[in-house]
């Protein structure tokens, strides 16, 4: 082959532009796909996020509908919140109620508490309200969740995500919420 045969035939591949669209397609494959994938994680957090807030006010709505309860009762109350977590696996989540007791001074403790996948606060533990939720003499139900959110796809990457979320609740049917037998 002759050297004016190999710059005829490179100069006709330079002016060729058939795979351009293909090699161009190469280059963005992998950037669509790292969006798309993002895209699809953070959505499935949000939507994890949305499920630990509604987890938490059902929690609360349930216990503070109540005139009173029973360690019984409040783990049903528990069981009942942990539904509202589907198709979130509740293994990784720690569901806690509480009845805040506030005495006439304004001192905050727990008045009980019971969790599930965790443990309850001793009864007379000292919590520390919001300014505006300290009323002398009142009961607050207090709810919380801690939720280790586990990414779908590179959750090895990432690892787990904690979302938590918590509610202060009056009692709606009575002054308190007295747990005749929780600890």
């Amino acid at each position: 082959m002759t050297m004016g045969t190999v710059l005829s035939r490179f100069g006709r591949l330079r002016g060729d532009r058939r795979g351009v669209a293909l090699i161009e397609f190469a280059f963005a494959v992998p950037i669509l796909a790292i969006l798309f994938v993002g895209g699809y994680q953070t959505m499935d957090a949000v939507s994890a996020y949305r499920k630990v807030t509604t987890t938490v006010r059902t929690l609360a709505d349930l216990t503070t509908q109540s005139t009173s309860t029973t360690q019984a009762g409040a783990q049903q109350f528990l069981a009942a919140s942990q539904q509202v977590m589907v198709p979130y696996s509740t293994s990784n989540a720690v569901l806690r109620i509480s009845q805040v007791k506030i005495d006439i001074t304004g001192k905050s403790t727990i008045d009980w508490s019971q969790a599930v996948n965790g443990t309850g606060y001793a009864k007379g533990s000292s919590v520390t309200l919001p300014v505006g939720l300290v009323v002398p003499g009142t009961y607050l139900i207090y709810a919380e969740i801690n939720y280790q959110y586990l990414p779908g796809i590179a959750s090895n990457m990432l690892g787990p995500i904690p979302l938590r979320d918590t509610l202060y609740m009056s009692p709606r049917n009575s002054a308190s919420v007295p747990c005749s037998d929780c600890p």
